[in-house]
């Protein structure tokens, strides 16, 4: 087993433990394993994402053995792309979609990280290059994927909606300035992954990769938060479907 049965992300899933939380649309409770991605909600029937626990089923070679292949099959299941099988029906539900991919990708961000961290202190430990490796598909990831997802709120949804209440009173500005400050924490990421050493000791660079990355990943699902129980919610209630029509003439590349 991986890191002699260690690994930081993967013991909730050996051992699963149940947890609740409350579902985005009506405020009921629901039951969410460790081990589980979705569930729904009993009561209107919304699915709900466990968002806080960190994965590395999608990209570790080692998680088969580590977690058994029940849970690993599970878990490796994806969502389906097709937009009627994914609940996608209106511009902001694309939005919804591509925020639940964000959120799957902070899970592999924090577990890559963590890896990180205990192979700095285990010499040639086979997690390191899979660590680095999923860094930069998570870079490449924010690169496109997130470009385009802010570029489809900054340049259609906020305008809309402050033009219907007003810049000064629109959550708008406060999402705004949330995106600035996490490209400036993306810059310093891909720097310090840009400085990893191929070989020999980087527990100082991994430490700056661990702390910028935990700085990102706390940032983003906050603000991803408010989006879907406030904005989006918002947005439905002001705005026409022409006004939203241009969300989805934004492609993502």
């Amino acid at each position: 087993m991986v890191l002699d049965g260690k690994c930081p992300g993967s013991g909730s899933l050996r051992q699963p433990v149940p947890g609740f939380i409350n579902c985005p649309d009506c405020g009921t409770e629901v039951e969410i394993w460790t081990d589980e991605l979705r569930a729904t909600c009993p009561k209107c029937g919304t699915r709900v994402f466990r968002e806080q626990q960190p994965s590395c089923i999608d990209w570790c070679s080692y998680a088969e053995q580590c977690v058994g292949p029940e849970v690993y099959q599970r878990l490796k299941r994806t969502a389906p792309e097709n937009s009627a099988e994914a609940g996608i029906a209106t511009p902001l539900d694309v939005l919804r979609r591509e925020h639940e991919r964000v959120l799957e990708q902070l899970n592999v961000l924090q577990a890559a990280t963590l890896c990180l961290r205990v192979s700095s202190s285990v010499p040639q430990s086979p997690v390191r290059d899979n660590g680095i490796n999923n860094l930069n598909k998570v870079i490449d990831f924010f690169d496109k994927e997130v470009k385009s997802h802010f570029q489809r709120e900054e340049e259609v949804l906020f305008p809309a909606i402050e033009k219907h209440i007003g810049a000064e009173k629109s959550p708008t500005q406060l999402l705004l300035k949330e995106h600035a400050q996490l490209w400036l924490w993306y810059a310093q990421l891909r720097s310090k992954v840009a400085e990893f050493p191929k070989n020999g000791s980087a527990q100082t660079v991994t430490v700056d990769i661990y702390e910028i990355a935990r700085q990102m990943i706390g940032l983003l699902r906050s603000h991803i938060e408010k989006e879907n129980a406030t904005l989006f919610p918002l947005a439905e209630g002001l705005l026409a479907e022409a006004e939203l029509a241009g969300i989805t003439q934004i492609s993502a590349h």
